[in-house]
């Protein structure tokens, strides 16, 4: 784990430093979190960040919280598009990429939130990826809350 941090309950993890970028380019019927996945495993990015991501979606899945309790309760949403994803920013932790997305639909309506697999690009999808070398993410349970959590660990 990291280190708690200026009397918060804030957790800082420091020692990274960015080793190499990736850009990773998606043609149509590509799953866009499987193609992350596949990145992370096979250039062997343990810890790292999505930096940034734009592209077109034929299909969108997403979740957010629909409670405030512990464990907080997910509700997934998908829609058909044409979708606009505006934005994709994460943590890479154990080769397992954390997303987040925001995503403009036909109408104009914004859609936002934790990107599931089976986001299905369009006509492209485009995404920069960093790998971190110094520590190495990790996620665990909370053990009050039972919410991931991240730490990191020295390397072996």
């Amino acid at each position: 784990m990291g280190r708690p941090y200026g009397g918060t309950k804030m957790d800082l993890i420091d020692r990274m430093r960015i080793d190499e970028i990736i850009c990773v380019y998606m043609e149509y019927g590509d799953d866009f979190h499987a193609c992350i996945e596949k990145v992370a495993v096979e250039k062997d990015i343990q810890s790292g960040a999505i930096l940034s991501a734009v592209g077109t979606f034929d299909r969108a899945r997403i979740h957010h919280i629909s409670d405030t309790e512990f464990p907080a309760e997910d509700k997934f949403v998908e829609v058909e598009g044409p979708v606009e994803l505006c934005s994709v920013s994460g943590i890479i932790a154990d080769h397992k990429p954390h997303m987040h997305a925001t995503m403009a639909l036909r109408g104009g309506e914004l859609l936002a939130g934790h990107l599931e697999p089976g986001c299905k690009v369009l006509y492209l999808a485009e995404a920069v990826v960093a790998r971190f070398v110094g520590r190495e993410l990790e996620r665990d349970r909370h053990p009050t809350h039972g919410t991931p959590r991240l730490k990191a660990r020295w390397p072996a």
